[in-house]
């Protein structure tokens, strides 16, 4: 009797455990926002963009970047999310650029001519 009262005691014991789940990866998150079954996620998904102003200095399409002279003469390297923006700007270009920070990279998502 004991043996059978410790058997049911351990299976309710085991049926009554939860198994979190498992975390979501980017990609995943991702085709569950575009699913739009969970519309708060954005805010965790996109990162503030920053705005700064400055003057392109040199265009590297070969690795994906534009340096760009901000105040103060500082100047900053910056990936580029579309390939297209190096059609749009030059050296000496006055530029107003967002900018992201993804994969650990300052990123240029939207850049205005001046």
């Amino acid at each position: 009797m004991q043996k059978r009262i410790l058997s049911l005691i351990l299976a309710f014991t085991i049926a009554s455990i939860t198994v979190p789940a498992r975390a979501l990866t980017h990609d995943e998150l991702v085709a569950k926002l575009q699913a739009g079954s969970d519309a708060n996620a954005a805010a965790v998904l996109t990162p503030a963009a920053r705005t700064l102003r400055g003057v392109v200095d040199r265009v590297d399409e070969r690795n994906d970047t534009l340096l760009i002279r901000l105040a103060a003469g500082r100047t900053e390297p910056f990936k580029v999310q579309d390939g297209l923006i190096f059609n749009a700007v030059r050296f000496g270009d006055p530029v107003e650029i967002s900018v992201q920070t993804i994969s650990g990279f300052p990123t240029i998502v939207g850049l205005t001519k001046q």
